[in-house]
């Protein structure tokens, strides 16, 4: 979708909204008041008794006075805050999100900070754009906005996704999609909903930042100077689709492993894996054995690209391991080995998704390293907290097709009956809602917007090469390599799974390496990530920009970044 569509949005107001009350607001206090004035005799008498309690201090006071901010005229709105109150920070620091998310640096169960309190704002934007709002205490306010999506499905206010920020002193937000549902793959929540589909498809992150930011302005009594955006999965789709719809909202961009096509992966992708990989009685031929089998299988003859053994698969488009290579010796099973079945699972999850036609709906098959993170997306994996097991791809494309693609309900679908020449001509309205697909940032660019797009090569949800196939289509839109590098770069981190976690570099400092870039014109060369171990750095290596790759430079100590020197494949 061309950028131009912003200007059907109003601009953002620079003046913040008045302390004052709306009329319904206004109707109530007057009637509660008059309730007050009938029970004043009764209760003086009383009160005359009741020793006084500590007065609210004036931080305390000043966030609570948020609670009366009138937002129904506002860019985005009309909103409503629900809540507004100060929030000691325990000694311990800040907690992390379920899945900790990498980008931040650390990666520590908690988040130190020098935040120790701050004021904690709920609300809405109609009709359900739910969000939460942290504010650091003025005198620790660093004059900046950060805005964090939710992913998968979205359907919650988790405002543990805000304190990565807030721990750095940003006025933090984030929201729950436009609606509220189980955590995970709930589609229920779209039945015959087209408005908040919608919101959940471009809007909501849209208006919650508006609003959000007449917030801001109104609490801190000053303008905002930087604005940025980060998320993971959907997510990462969200932050393009900022790029692509509202080039005017955000200075910096941080979307990681995004699923720009939100349709394709939930649908023809996902029917497609779970179609290879079906043991006909609603489980999967694969498991954890045999994913452990792949793994040891892939790193004997992939584990050492970078010209030294790290036990990652540090290009994986150039590992030229296939299936067959683990499968065992005629008339022998064993945990070690794929059966017959099993190898052609694989093969199965490693070739593009295609029509009778043989023509690519979906050109992002699996690639080694992720088997890693098969569990739970090519076999059921074991439960976590405020998740069941789930076999994902199994379960995606019915609640997508059957809840989010229509306005109606879509009656008898799944991922096994999914036809993959004629169901995926009935995915236009869908797409048009959830995709983030366009290249064209140009609008973007012009305001010297900035992104540090991130992928973890390993991440068994959203292949990494989908995220080279959306930055070399944007590359060839805008007339090359370094027209593109000068607004957008692409970091591929070995051994990382989806938004964090894995057997990889998990803590690097993209979020820093977006500051320097946006407010100082200080370019990134490269990321420097660690690897842990028993919670201890194990090693660290440089991550450079997409297309050059890190190799040993064959001196030094192959755990120490400084060893690695860069490669650019594409200029040999």
């Amino acid at each position: 979708m061309k950028a131009d569509f912003s200007k059907a949005w109003p601009a953002q107001s620079v003046e913040a909204p008045r302390l004052r009350r709306g009329r319904f607001a206004h109707r109530v206090h007057r009637m509660a008041l008059v309730v007050v004035l009938c029970l004043v005799p009764s209760t003086l008498a009383v009160a005359q008794n009741t020793p006084s309690g500590p007065r609210p201090d004036p931080e305390a006071r000043k966030c609570a006075a948020l609670a009366e901010l009138n937002l129904e005229d506002v860019s985005g709105g009309p909103a409503i805050i629900t809540s507004a109150r100060t929030i000691e920070v325990a000694a311990t620091g800040l907690d992390q999100w379920i899945v900790v998310p990498s980008g931040y640096g650390k990666t520590d169960a908690q988040i130190a900070s020098r935040i120790h309190r701050y004021c904690d704002v709920t609300g809405y934007v109609a009709p359900q754009n739910k969000f939460e709002l942290k504010l650091p205490l003025p005198g620790d306010w660093n004059q900046k906005f950060f805005f964090t999506a939710c992913g998968a499905f979205c359907g919650s206010v988790d405002g543990r996704r805000c304190n990565p920020a807030l721990a750095r002193g940003y006025a933090s937000v984030t929201g729950n999609g436009g609606h509220d549902s189980v955590l995970g793959f709930d589609g229920v929540w779209a039945a015959e909903a087209p408005e908040l589909q919608e919101d959940f498809g471009w809007r909501s992150n849209h208006v919650i930042t508006l609003v959000a930011k007449a917030i801001v302005t109104s609490y801190y009594g000053k303008p905002i100077k930087y604005s940025y955006m980060a998320g993971g999965s959907k997510g990462g789709q969200a932050v393009l689709v900022e790029a692509q719809r509202f080039p005017q909202d955000f200075d910096g961009l941080m979307p990681s492993a995004p699923v720009y096509d939100y349709t394709g992966r939930n649908t023809i992708a996902a029917a497609w894996f779970a179609q290879g990989i079906s043991d006909g009685h609603g489980g999967s031929v694969l498991d954890a054995a045999a994913a452990q089998a792949v793994h040891k299988s892939v790193l004997a003859h992939c584990g050492a690209q970078s010209g030294v053994e790290e036990g990652l698969v540090t290009d994986p488009t150039s590992c030229k391991w296939q299936p067959e290579m683990v499968a065992c010796a005629s008339g022998r099973n064993g945990p070690d080995c794929l059966d017959a079945r099993q190898v052609a699972a694989v093969k199965h999850l490693m070739a593009p998704a295609t029509n009778s036609k043989g023509e690519v709906l979906y050109a992002y098959p699996y690639i080694p390293g992720t088997e890693t993170q098969w569990a739970g997306w090519n076999y059921f994996g074991a439960p976590s907290p405020g998740y069941p097991p789930r076999f994902a791809n199994l379960e995606l494309p019915g609640q997508y097709l059957k809840y989010c693609a229509d306005e109606k309900i879509r009656k008898n679908v799944d991922a096994l009956s999914f036809n993959f020449d004629r169901d995926p001509a009935t995915l236009a309205r869908a797409r048009r809602i959830y995709d983030a697909t366009s290249a064209d940032l140009r609008a973007f660019k012009a305001r010297g917007g900035k992104i540090l797009m991130w992928h973890g090569w390993a991440d068994g949800a959203i292949m990494a090469t989908s995220s080279i196939g959306y930055y070399e289509g944007v590359t060839k839109l805008m007339g090359g390599r370094e027209q593109t590098e000068n607004f957008f770069r692409l970091f591929l981190i070995p051994g990382v799974h989806h938004g964090g976690g894995g057997p990889g570099f998990t803590e690097f400092d993209s979020l820093t390496a977006l500051e320097n870039w946006v407010e100082k014109g200080q370019v990134r060369e490269k990321l420097i990530g660690g690897r842990i171990r028993n919670g201890a750095l194990e090693r660290t290596r440089p991550v450079f920009p997409y297309p050059v790759l890190a190799q040993y430079s064959g001196k030094g100590d192959p755990k120490q970044a400084d060893s690695f020197e860069p490669f650019d494949p594409s200029r040999h």
